[in-house]
């Protein structure tokens, strides 16, 4: 698994230690990974990556380079998922806010025993010192910050552990809508069979026809019963290509407006002076070639609003760009757009090779 917003997990002896690294970092350490890690003949075949909620103001560099890592996990034909929360998962500033601040009382802690150690002569010393060794471990630290600081770090670190405690009772709300190969369905039903999950029932949510409801649902549960996958209710969503509402898709337009070139108001030269300028720029045609895909972004994000805002965990197909020619923040934005506000959100996509067995 990598990556939680520019941060990796790695295994060091006995522990699991987090680090910070580079966007450049992950994308060298997740291409070295795809192509090189394996077990005799077994290979990691799902990357994990948690939201960059900073790609708004990130440099153009760092935004490439995270697109840069889901295209060489489909490239790689790998299993990619996107975890997203709210109050994001980047607590390195904590610790490392902590940790400073441990150094600094274990310091002072040090200096007082010499000090009276030298007082009461050299034998004093090395005797008192001994004695005061076991007593200087790490304690907990209260860092000196304001109330709102307090609350947001608060927050993250909730939100960083809200996976280990057990979750009480709830829905794992599953919107199935490609067939990637049945990883989106898989992940869930694996969830319900563990202790911490095992009161959250799961919901399935799959695109569908107004005059074939009864029928998709039937297909659906026949199905379920072959992969042996229990679920409390199908819910056919027939309303998935309406048009967004004008103030949502009005909010999508004010967010991508700082990354597009708008250039259909330039004259040809200048226009093509912006292209070679600001070839990341998202660019009228563009836009105008994937607005079907971009507004559907958008009113997904309506509908799971409407439907899973109580979900304790929402599970959904993750859109793809094809390399080249969709712009790194166009897609970042369907990103943004499909998954802001709500309850932790897993974007999904398979590598359209069959995870599920039938039950004959």
């Amino acid at each position: 698994m990598y990556g939680t917003e520019s941060a990796v997990a790695q295994s060091a002896e006995e522990e699991g230690v987090l680090r910070r690294c580079s966007v450049r970092q992950l994308t060298r350490w997740s291409r070295e990974s795809v192509t090189g890690i394996r077990i005799g003949r077994l290979r990691p075949n799902t990357l994990m990556l948690g939201f960059k909620r900073d790609w708004k103001t990130a440099n153009t560099v760092d935004v490439q380079a995270y697109v840069g890592v889901l295209h060489d996990a489909f490239d790689f034909e790998y299993g990619t998922m996107i975890l997203r929360l709210n109050q994001g998962l980047d607590i390195s500033h904590i610790l490392a806010a902590e940790e400073e601040m441990e150094r600094m009382l274990l310091e002072q802690q040090v200096m007082e025993i010499e000090e009276n150690g030298f007082q009461e002569g050299g034998k004093g010393f090395f005797k008192r010192y001994r004695k005061s060794k076991k007593a200087l471990a790490p304690k907990a630290v209260e860092l000196p910050q304001s109330s709102d600081v307090l609350k947001i770090n608060q927050r993250l670190m909730e939100a960083s552990s809200q996976f280990k405690r057990k979750q009480g009772k709830g829905t794992i709300d599953v919107w199935w809508l490609f067939d990637d190969g049945g990883l989106t369905l898989l992940l869930p039903y694996i969830l319900t069979t563990r202790k911490k999950w095992r009161d959250c029932k799961l919901r399935i949510f799959i695109a569908g026809q107004p005059d074939r409801v009864q029928q998709d649902e039937e297909e659906i549960q026949s199905l379920l019963k072959k992969f042996r996958i229990k679920c409390t209710d199908i819910i056919i969503i027939t309303e998935l290509h309406i048009k967004p509402t004008s103030e949502n898709w009005k909010l999508f337009e004010d967010m991508i407006a700082p990354f597009r070139l708008y250039e259909g108001s330039k004259d040809t030269s200048q226009a093509e002076t912006l292209r070679k300028e600001n070839p990341w720029k998202i660019t009228d045609a563009e836009l105008d070639r994937f607005e079907e895909k971009t507004s559907l972004q958008v009113r997904l994000n309506e509908l799971l609003q409407e439907s899973s805002r109580a979900a304790k965990l929402i599970i959904v197909s993750m859109p793809i760009a094809r390399k080249g020619s969709v712009s790194d923040h166009l897609y970042m934005s369907w990103l943004e757009a499909l998954t802001k506000n709500l309850p932790p959100t897993l974007l999904v996509r398979g590598n359209h090779k069959s995870v599920l067995t039938f039950y004959s």
